[in-house]
């Protein structure tokens, strides 16, 4: 079989009769393997069919109370198998879909993780313990006369959902970092959603569930439990941050839908929902002069009522979950947009929950006085949730890297602001044309302090007492849906601004980079002059340099971009660019021909990295020397493991979430975050010109993975650099140098001249004579090796027979040096801590 051939496991490339046949026998050993789950679907199906076969009546009422569980039923009635039984029963024909389900794939994923008996006990315990702890967390809230433990004390729950929590909470301390983190976090905060906003008794059990789910799943797996700050890549991270966003945006959603929970952030969620239905009946009853609640409240929204009135409440939403897929694609505009709305919510919570009822004493707000009072815990938990969630995301803002093309942030909010007074005007000019078609008849500065509400959702105006409504046509369309025009616009701007740095059209920086490398301008390493965080500077001969800016340091990424001849004076030019703007130039890894220009010209330099250079051509695998080589590649055939040459898209999601999880297990066994600037990550992979290696076992079952960055001349490859490199903990020994060797054959069969694995960055081989006996760049060296053995990784190319390059650090003040070093470490490691930072410099992981 050719590679073009091979069929990754999660591709849709299979095909005829054969393929349909092993689909199927697949289905049928994947339904075999999980026995338990078949038999809690069919009590569940079973239990709810007969329970809904029943007429309404006394009948159905009695098994109702005698299969359900609540705090009566238990402590009252001393009810206790209910805390089992009321995980076999649903109500709603419409919730059975979503529990069948739930059940097949939680409970299914759950029982081929741990087994069927550990399944079993987990089902149980969790169901019974969830349930109780949670029944002790209302008996808690009666004894302290709470009125939302009063008011459900007699609710009678049936939720097979608590069960299926609780298990895949357990199972997943049998899952691997990357989806074991991803479970816990991304549960976690579902649950957390609906107890804050529905706070319903179920939504009590199902967190106690998860709870007690969590503990008994590290003690079946016999995993302790340790309490430290969980590592991850920057892409995990800024996705479970982006998971949260989202989570958090489809609260309120959960308020509309259960407006009647006591959960503490449930006043926030009813802030979106229109409490009112009829509104002309309300407000002709008002006519009587009979002032109720319902009658302020349609007075305040039936000029809102319509389809606009619904998008307004539910765009700001949709623009938070935009904002959370760019911040899971590291879109700092993403990060802004989210900290922006969330600060808005905790704003307008703050006015129309706190100063306005208590401030006004019109009879319109009185009854909302009292209400503020007797919640006023949970209005404040209302308040500070959003901004808590705002100063999290700016928290995290070293987590985005800065974007290509300086002030986009600024530039998107700039076009919001210009959104908004262009959509402000035009309505102002539309309504004060028809400003008999408010009642009373509306002027100008009527019209322009009632302008800020347009754009405010619908119910955060429910308690505020209006002057003027709009009665004609002109009036009520403009009115509703001047705000969500503004939000849409907003949402389309957010979302073009995400996916395209640049300006659509344009020729961007990033494209002309990219066609000085392909034509074969720079070295070996220039490929990463593309990498998200580089800026570029053009020589007016049309050279680049690819650089970034730490602390005022301009560290550039190679040599020159453009003619080799032409490379020490684009590199005097840049050197005289970052001068006039107050810049310390640092030109690092730079080969040979660019140091030699630089130092007879006064500069200063350090050898940091030796790059190792392989010729396909003259390599072989005869010799002593290659023995360790020899003996990778004959394990690797003897365990049947096989190496496939693709890029990231061509392997399928089977392959590419097993590349993540593997490179999350690496990031989480370090001392230090995730490093960046000359070393690529997971992000880096996903270029169509990069190629990956990936060793793959019968049960494409990912061993290692390295990837390689092409070097082009005249838009032909002709060379491969080693970048990513990744193997499985418990894979197979030596499949690093498997993986490599048949890169290097790859590439003398198609005839690639050369193949460099790279730097190791601050090592080199030999005593490192040339080097400064001392100096911030030896300490950081230093600092950096237990963590992450550059010397060791120097090593182990050596094994390759390689030709060696010496890389350089060039700078033109000696003085400068320790501000360098410190420029080198913050590019290494943008995201690291303060007390990461002390970890390391004291030694300890």
């Amino acid at each position: 079989m050719t590679q073009s051939d091979t069929v990754t496991r999660g591709d849709t490339t299979t095909r005829g009769p054969d393929a349909r046949r092993r689909l199927l026998q697949k289905a049928a050993r994947h339904a075999r393997s999980i026995p338990v789950t078949w038999v809690v679907l069919a009590l569940v199906l079973a239990a709810s069919f007969v329970r809904m076969s029943m007429h309404p009546g006394r009948a159905r009422g009695g098994m109702d109370a005698f299969v359900s569980t609540g705090f009566d039923t238990v402590f009252v009635d001393h009810d206790w198998v209910s805390t089992i039984t009321s995980v076999f029963f649903v109500w709603n024909p419409l919730l059975l879909v979503f529990v069948v389900v739930a059940i097949v794939v939680g409970l299914g994923w759950a029982e081929r993780r741990m087994g069927h008996w550990r399944t079993v006990l987990a089902f149980v315990v969790v169901t019974v313990l969830g349930i109780v702890l949670g029944l002790v967390t209302e008996a808690l809230g009666v004894g302290l006369d709470l009125y939302s433990a009063e008011i459900t004390r007699t609710h009678r729950t049936v939720d097979p959902i608590i069960a299926v929590v609780g298990v895949v909470m357990a199972a997943s301390a049998f899952a691997g970092p990357l989806l074991k983190r991803r479970v816990r976090i991304v549960g976690f905060a579902v649950i957390l959603v609906f107890v804050l906003y529905s706070g319903q008794p179920s939504d009590g059990y199902r967190l106690f569930a998860a709870v007690v789910g969590l503990l008994l799943g590290m003690a079946l797996a016999r995993k302790p439990l340790v309490v430290r700050r969980p590592r991850a890549t920057r892409r995990e991270t800024r996705t479970l941050l982006a998971a949260l966003v989202a989570v958090t945006a489809l609260g309120p959603l959960v308020t509309i839908v259960a407006p009647t929970g006591g959960g503490a952030l449930n006043p926030l969620g009813l802030l979106f929902r229109d409490p009112l239905r009829d509104y002309a009946a309300i407000a002709a009853h008002c006519q009587t002069g009979d002032y109720t609640r319902h009658c302020v409240n349609a007075l305040a929204l039936s000029r809102l009522d319509g389809p606009g009135a619904v998008l307004l409440t539910l765009l700001p939403l949709l623009a938070l979950l935009v904002s959370a897929w760019g911040i899971q694609r590291g879109r700092r505009v993403a990060l802004w947009l989210a900290v922006w709305i969330n600060l808005a919510l905790a704003l307008l919570a703050a006015v129309y929950f706190g100063f306005l009822p208590l401030l006004s004493s019109s009879e319109y707000t009185a009854f909302q006085t009292a209400a503020a009072e007797n919640f006023r815990a949970f209005e404040t938990v209302s308040a500070l949730v959003p901004v808590v969630i705002a100063l999290g995301l700016v928290a995290s803002l070293r987590l985005f890297p800065p974007e290509v093309g300086a002030g986009s942030t600024l530039r998107f909010f700039a076009l919001v602001g210009a959104l908004f007074v262009g959509v402000s005007v035009v309505y102002l000019v539309i309504v004060h044309a028809a400003h008999d078609q408010f009642s009373p008849p509306a002027a100008f500065g009527d019209l322009l302090l009632d302008l800020p509400e347009r754009f405010v959702p619908v119910g955060f105006l429910s308690f505020e007492p209006k002057d003027i409504f709009p009665v004609g046509p002109v009036a009520v369309v403009a009115s509703q849906w001047v705000g969500p025009v503004f939000w849409a616009a907003t949402i389309v701007a957010a979302f073009l601004g995400m996916r395209h740095v640049h300006p659509r059209g344009a020729v961007t920086d990033e494209v002309r980079v990219r066609e000085l490398l392909r034509t074969g301008s720079g070295g070996t390493l220039s490929w990463m002059a593309t990498w998200t965080g580089n800026h570029y500077w053009f020589a007016p001969d049309g050279n680049a340099v690819a650089y970034r800016v730490v602390n005022n340091v301009a560290i550039t990424t190679g040599d020159p971009l453009g003619p080799a001849g032409t490379h020490p004076s684009t590199a005097f030019a840049f050197a005289t660019y970052c001068t006039d703007r107050g810049w310390t130039p640092a030109f690092y890894s730079v080969t040979d021909a660019v140091r030699d220009a630089l130092t007879e010209a006064g500069w200063s330099s350090l050898r940091v990295a030796e790059e190792t250079i392989v010729h396909p051509a003259e390599w072989s695998l005869e010799g002593k020397k290659m023995q360790d080589i020899r003996t990778s590649i004959n394990r690797a055939a003897k365990e049947g493991v096989r190496a496939e040459w693709r890029n990231y898209a061509e392997l399928g999601p089977f392959v590419t979430t097993q590349i993540r999880e593997i490179s999350e297990l690496w990031v989480a066994e370090k001392g230090l975050p995730e490093m960046g600037f000359t070393l690529g990550g997971v992000d880096e992979l996903m270029a169509p010109e990069v190629r990956l290696m990936v060793a793959l076992d019968d049960d494409d079952r990912v061993q290692g993975v390295t990837s390689w960055l092409p070097s082009y001349a005249e838009g032909r490859v002709v060379g491969w650099t080693l970048d990513f490199m990744r193997r499985r903990p418990d894979g197979l020994n030596g499949v690093m140098e498997f993986l490599i060797a048949q890169t290097i054959l790859r590439a003398r069969d198609d005839g690639v001249p050369f193949v460099s694995l790279s730097g190791a960055p601050l090592a080199v081989a030999g005593d490192g004579r040339d080097q400064q006996s001392t100096g911030i760049l030896k300490f950081l060296s230093r600092t950096l090796e237990p963590v992450y053995g550059f010397q060791s990784l120097l090593r182990f190319k050596m094994k390759f027979q390689p030709s060696v390059q010496q890389l350089h650090l060039c700078f033109r003040d000696p003085l400068t040096l320790p501000a360098i070093g410190l420029a080198l470490g913050r590019a290494y490691l943008p995201t690291l801590s303060a007390r990461q930072a002390v970890r390391a410099l004291s030694g300890r992981e």
